[in-house]
């Protein structure tokens, strides 16, 4: 393959893996109380520490020792109210951890943050052989279009990957993305290894979502079951959620000194602030090589992105 087709395919594959997050939003909102209640424990990485109630059981009493679920009018829920009073707050830092169960299970820690126009998200996934892959993305507002760019913080660099329409990233995207207005809803008491949770339950095409929350009222889990395969596929831990003015923390601007380039995928080139243009060759000895308009080797100014490449190449 083309070392700039490698390049294009990683930068695109890190700008696709953030965009999965991004979502329209709007309106206001005021910050969360201070968390609550039910102190959360890390995800468990054995699901059978999750007990939820039967998938097959809409109300009533269950079977055995799983919880029951009782009918709940959705748009009093704590999950419809959560989503009301949040999902356009203009400022914002969330969280998260996510689990992955099965064959290819994985954990992944998210920051998101917005402020005003502009979004941040880092992403740093741990899979089955323990190697992490740590990706952070600014989306900057830049007339009609926001441009997004792969940040490289500890080398004061970053790169635009794309530019494109309609990039927003708002609470209810993170906490409720697929909650209807008009949907049966159940609420239930599940537990989390040792504790014990009020939680919300609604089934949405073939998917079922359950949402626990602390005692104050503020989403702390959402486990996601395949109502097809039977069977609990992934779980969310919201660790933090602030909302209000200072809670992004400069995250959701490039940091003072960054340089900034542009990628071309056609050609494998980089071109900075200034219009200097770099050449990205294939090496057989250290994979990549970068050279300037003089055809200098400038390879070692560059090993931040040498080192991107291989990570996103699983080396």
């Amino acid at each position: 393959m083309k070392l700039y087709k490698k390049a294009a395919a990683c930068l695109l594959t890190a700008a696709m893996a953030i965009s999965m997050l991004t979502a329209c939003g709007g309106g206001g909102g005021t910050p969360p109380d201070k968390p609550g209640g039910n102190t959360p424990s890390p995800l468990p990485n054995n699901p059978d520490q999750i007990i939820l109630p039967d998938i097959d059981e809409d109300e009533g009493e269950g079977t055995g020792t799983k919880p029951t679920k009782t009918p709940i009018d959705v748009n009093r829920s704590k999950l419809a109210k959560f989503k009301e009073n949040y999902a356009g707050a203009t400022e914002f830092c969330v969280e998260i951890q996510e689990v992955d169960y099965g064959k290819d299970a994985r954990s992944i820690d998210v920051r998101a943050a917005r402020k005003g126009e502009n979004c941040y998200v880092s992403m740093a996934t741990l899979g089955k052989n323990n190697k992490q892959q740590l990706i952070e993305t600014l989306m900057l507002k830049n007339n009609s279009t926001w441009d997004q760019y792969l940040l490289f913080r500890s080398s004061k660099a970053a790169i635009k990957a794309h530019s494109q329409k309609d990039v927003d990233l708002s609470l209810g995207s993170l906490i409720a993305p697929k909650l209807p207005t008009q949907i049966q809803m159940w609420s239930t008491e599940i537990k989390v290894g040792p504790t014990k949770y009020y939680a919300e339950v609604y089934k949405n095409y073939s998917y079922e979502y359950t949402t626990c929350f602390t005692a104050d009222g503020n989403p702390v889990y959402q486990f996601v079951r395949d109502l097809n395969e039977k069977q609990l596929i992934s779980a969310t831990l919201y660790k933090t959620i602030k909302v209000g003015s200072g809670t992004s923390k400069g995250l959701c601007a490039l940091p003072t000194g960054t340089k900034t380039y542009s990628f071309d995928d056609n050609t494998g080139r980089l071109t900075d602030a200034k219009g200097n243009v770099f050449t990205l060759k294939e090496d057989d000895t250290t994979g990549i090589k970068v050279y300037d308009q003089a055809g200098k080797d400038v390879t070692n100014d560059f090993k931040w992105l040498t080192d991107f490449f291989k990570m996103m190449s699983g080396e």
